[in-house]
């Protein structure tokens, strides 16, 4: 019976984040492709309750121990600060107890894949017993390069991760030049990690497959693909119209994260109140889990913003939308939440940073904007005009089906295990 491996540097469930889905999808997918195999799960937790909800599909499920305070700080001033040689996230997860930990059960299981969750785990590779699979996520030394024109918009520019750093370091890390100079030190030491991980494994995974093909080609690796999240659309929404609030806009991302959070304030701040002069009854909705509080006093600084937090059915509250914005400041990668919105019909607004990786027509499958000016009257066209915004949610879905469906995004995940 064959059996697969994973190292997560969280728990791939439940689905409360565009991470968790695309593991999900990758373990999902395993299982389609090979039902009697066995997954096996090593992980990180990022919160206890979500034990409970661990799939079927995963057959075992064994919870990894961050490194200690000490180890921590050996990691980070050794061989991040003195040594250049591991990304600050690399030290903040790497601990030698749980390295021994992950070799024995290697051993012991014996699998014929192990899949690394980003390169924050990648220094648990071990030699000899199966083939490895490092699955990047998106280029994160691109991301925080992007991050550094952006800082008068991000609370804190290393979003959840900064958890994980030693308490020390992290009041050190909320000062602003302090922050400016640790994303910009980070950033080099991953351009730098990134390419020296990918010698270590048989193959490399991005969401997105030009990230892919770029990377490919820097490091000249022989099987480097771009795996995008599964999206299959109702094909019922195909046919009559869709029922929407012409007054409803949303966003919607985890918003402890620096591209989400950042996105919307810029959002209030440029651009709402240009679209509420000439439509006074719009509302924005900001959609996701752990506003900072930033985030949250949008709600006090600016007309008919309602910050929702987690909810329990993020289709429910989006979909009746009259359009999704995604005005996002930086970022790499495939955008996930653009693509999902689309796969529900709720036509997009966004820019450059949020289509990135995403080949749609502009105009006519979603709209790309290089001006807060244009972003306006793109967002007051599908507030206004229920004949293009019923034309462009026809169309999103039909582009989501053909780039994004199960039988899509499954053909690179099986040449991997080809």
């Amino acid at each position: 019976m064959k059996k697969m491996m994973f190292i997560t540097n969280r728990l791939p469930f439940p689905n409360t984040d565009g991470r968790k889905n695309l593991l999900q999808q990758y373990i999902y997918q395993i299982k389609d492709i090979y039902p009697e195999c066995q997954i096996v799960n090593l992980s990180f937790v990022d919160d206890k309750k979500y034990l409970k909800d661990q799939p079927d599909a995963i057959s075992r499920l064994v919870c990894l121990q961050l490194p200690g305070m000490a180890e921590k700080l050996f990691n980070v001033l050794v061989y991040s600060l003195l040594m250049r040689r591991w990304p600050l996230q690399v030290s903040v997860y790497y601990s030698r107890r749980t390295h021994r930990l992950i070799k024995e059960m290697i051993k012991e299981e014996q699998p014929e894949f192990i899949f690394y969750d980003m390169v924050r785990v990648a220094e648990y590779v071990t030699d000899g017993i199966g083939q490895k699979v490092l699955s990047y996520d998106d280029l994160l030394s691109l991301r925080y390069e992007r991050q550094l024109q952006w800082f008068h918009y991000i609370p804190s520019v290393f979003g959840g991760f900064s958890d994980k750093l030693p308490s020390g370091i992290k009041r050190f890390a909320n000062l602003k030049f302090i922050q400016k100079w640790l994303v910009s030190f980070e950033s080099k030491l991953l351009h730098k990690y990134e390419k020296h991980a990918a010698q270590n494994f048989q193959h490399l995974i991005f969401t997105s497959p030009k990230e892919a093909e770029t990377f490919r080609q820097i490091v000249s690796h022989r099987s480097c693909l771009g795996i995008p999240m599964r999206f299959d659309p109702d094909k019922k929404m195909t046919g009559n119209p869709r029922s929407y609030d012409r007054n409803k806009i949303v966003f919607v991302g985890k918003m402890d994260i620096p591209h989400n959070s950042s996105a919307v304030v810029y959002f209030c701040e440029q651009i709402w109140p240009k679209i509420k002069q000439q439509a006074p009854k719009a509302k924005f909705y900001i959609v996701g889990k752990n506003p900072t509080a930033e985030v949250l006093r949008l709600q006090q600084a600016y007309p008919d913003i309602i910050v929702t937090g987690e909810v329990d059915n993020v289709k429910r509250v989006v979909s009746d939308a009259a359009l999704m914005i995604a005005p996002l400041l930086f970022g790499t990668g495939i955008k996930t939440k653009i693509v999902e919105a689309m796969s529900w019909g709720v036509p997009v607004v966004t820019n450059p940073i949020g289509s990135e990786g995403i080949n749609a027509i502009n105009h006519e499958d979603l709209f790309v904007c290089e001006t807060d000016e244009e972003m306006v009257q793109n967002v007051l066209l599908l507030l206004d005009n229920d004949e293009i915004n019923e034309k462009v949610s026809r169309n999103s879905i039909r582009y989501v089906t053909h780039h994004f469906s199960s039988s899509v995004t499954r053909k690179n995940l099986e040449l991997i295990l080809s």
